[in-house]
């Protein structure tokens, strides 16, 4: 299905499951919502309304010509979003990067946001992107060095580097993904991806983006989960621990980047305690 914004760019999003509506964040930036919803939909659509959203730019949305890619603009999309479909309180998913929208969306919409499910999401693409490169550093063998954080362009640079050097030895993923054949799965539903490389570039190249939104989390009361993986490289293992949501709960487990594929039942044990929790039922359906 296909929403227009205020400004004229088409979403695709589709709608599917019953029970408490719920927004699903993608990462990347500038990935889509498509692998998600075919691994999680039979985890979740028990006890959620899920909508799959692509963001502006990415996947099967349109591209925005002016590079409309602003943080207030992807806000606004969600809330525009959310009118639109006639949902009067969501809770808001956010995986990776797609944890950025959520925390800002309910700082900013606290009276329409019932819930917040973080999963392997940072809040801080510095600290993320340092843990990487350092990592990335270790797996190469090269001497850690200090990361200048005042110039962005610099330590972009210096991101880069070391992801393409990773990428010639095939290490990668390993940031990611703890068994290559789920990659490999994955990488055969992302044909015919066709996100807009100027969204990448804008979100990369912007300190709007790379500011520490785990300033906010101390000021957010509504209730959170927190999703972390014990070999998550790709986020960072202990930058969930920089989160001061006074109402959260926090579920570690062992797994890396994506647990919705690496460890389905602990995922969706997780997700239904948490919306038991927010909804005051003791008993999900369907566990």
């Amino acid at each position: 299905m296909k929403f227009q914004t205020s400004d004229g760019i088409e979403l695709f999003y589709e709608k599917s499951g019953q029970g408490v509506p719920c927004v699903y964040l993608h990462g990347g930036p500038g990935y889509w919502s498509k692998s998600f919803q075919f691994y999680a939909q039979e985890l979740l659509e028990d006890n959620f309304e899920m909508v799959y959203l692509d963001q502006r730019g990415c996947g099967r949305s349109n591209h925005s010509e002016t590079r409309s890619y602003s943080l207030t603009r992807l806000l606004d999309d969600l809330e525009e979003l959310r009118i639109s479909l006639g949902i009067n309180e969501w809770c808001v998913m956010g995986h990776s990067f797609g944890g950025i929208l959520a925390v800002n969306y309910a700082n900013r919409f606290p009276e329409r946001t019932k819930g917040i499910i973080l999963s392997n999401a940072t809040l801080h693409m510095y600290d993320s992107f340092s843990h990487q490169i350092h990592k990335g550093m270790d797996v190469l063998n090269m001497e850690r060095e200090t990361l200048q954080r005042d110039n962005l362009t610099s330590f972009m640079e210096t991101f880069y580097s070391i992801l393409g050097q990773l990428m010639e030895k095939q290490a990668y993923f390993t940031f990611q993904y703890m068994d290559r054949n789920h990659k490999a799965a994955v990488d055969e539903l992302d044909e015919g991806l066709d996100s807009d490389p100027a969204f990448q570039e804008y979100v990369f190249s912007s300190e709007e983006y790379f500011q520490d939104f785990t300033s906010l989390t101390k000021t957010i009361t509504k209730p959170v989960l927190v999703i972390a993986g014990e070999f998550d490289d790709a986020v960072g293992p202990n930058h969930h621990k920089a989160f001061e949501f006074p109402n959260r709960q926090v579920c570690l487990l062992k797994g890396s980047h994506h647990p919705y594929i690496e460890n389905r039942q602990a995922f969706k044990k997780a997700v239904l305690n948490f919306i038991s929790h927010i909804t005051g039922s003791n008993s999900p359906s369907n566990w």
